[in-house]
């Protein structure tokens, strides 16, 4: 039987060039890539060549001051990640085939992802599997879809504003976000203000609250509101978002649920506003193209059955 024209490109294509050109796109730097690499700088740039020959088109534009990908290198580039990612997990998933439940289990959330549902599940999850092992990477929503698509992580607990069609999302909870000021605030304690005294403190918040952002709603909310003036901080962490809030940098905006303990301790104050800001749903991010460990199926089980467990007016933070 001959072999048909797919078979014969993936038999020829050789895969170790995939990698070096993944890690160069990475590293924007031929140099970079080759100490990353533990080769020669030569051996690099031969093989972008290479691999450029193959395909017969030009996958880098690079010159003296410039390194940038063409169309096909872009095209290129989100495959190889997808297959790097498949590609690292095939030694773990052969290493956890054991009657035992001994894997790992790597997880991307947003920084505001606070849940009795998580920490339920997180807990079972050790409980019933302790010699397993977990990670949990906080960075943004948008970096939760880029990994879990690309299949680096097991699971995303984020905000899906902007979802990508071959991701699976479960709801978790709703939260909303309201404004909230330090101690030191002159807005502090005070249950009527006008717009005018909102408007005119200095302004602390989440890099993505922006048009566009994860907290693409929220940041129409305020600016509708008024709220317009360019923030004097801003941190991706959200206990560092609090810090500023809290010694008086700037009013800002934290979720209800997570802020209350702080509001209880006289540490923050909620700011009263007539403006109606959105409600947001956190949800569990899972690529159904991941073949997925033991650990990680058996994680992901156990967060849907406590998703389930609870109606959605107990999961609600409003």
């Amino acid at each position: 039987m001959n072999l048909t024209h797919t078979d014969r490109f993936c038999r020829n294509l050789d895969w170790n060039l995939l990698f070096v050109f993944f890690v160069l796109v990475e590293e924007k730097s031929v140099t970079k890539a080759a100490k990353r690499l533990l080769v020669s700088q030569p051996a690099v740039s031969n093989a972008l060549k290479r691999l450029e020959a193959q395909f017969d088109c030009t996958l880098i534009e690079r010159s003296a001051r410039r390194f940038a990908l063409s169309e096909a290198g872009r095209l290129l580039y989100e495959e190889a990640a997808q297959m790097r990612g498949s590609v690292s997990r095939i030694a773990v998933a052969l290493k956890d085939v054991t009657d035992e439940i001994t894997g790992h289990v790597t997880i991307s959330v947003a920084t505001h992802a606070e849940s009795p549902v998580i920490d339920a599940a997180l807990r079972q999850f050790h409980t019933n599997h302790p010699r397993a092992t977990l990670s949990i990477q906080v960075v943004t929503s948008g970096d939760i879809l880029t990994a879990v698509r690309r299949k680096t992580v097991t699971c995303g607990i984020g905000l899906a504003q902007n979802k990508v069609p071959e991701l699976d999302y479960e709801m978790i909870y709703r939260e909303r976000f309201a404004l909230y000021c330090g101690k030191s605030s002159d807005l502090f304690g005070k249950q009527i203000l006008t717009s005018v005294d909102v408007v005119a403190q200095p302004y602390v918040t989440f890099p993505t609250d922006e048009p566009g952002g994860d907290m693409h709603d929220f940041a129409v909310a305020r600016r509708d509101f008024g709220i317009t003036s360019t923030p004097v901080g801003r941190s991706y962490h959200l206990e560092e978002l609090r810090r500023l809030i809290e010694i008086g940098v700037g009013i800002g905006p934290l979720p209800f649920h997570v802020a209350q303990r702080y509001v209880a301790m006289g540490r923050l104050w909620e700011i009263p506003i007539a403006a109606d800001l959105p409600v947001f749903d956190v949800s569990l991010i899972t690529n159904p193209r991941t073949c997925l460990n033991p650990s990680e199926s058996a994680f992901i089980d156990i967060l849907r059955v406590k998703i389930a467990e609870r109606s959605i007016q107990e999961r609600s933070y409003l």
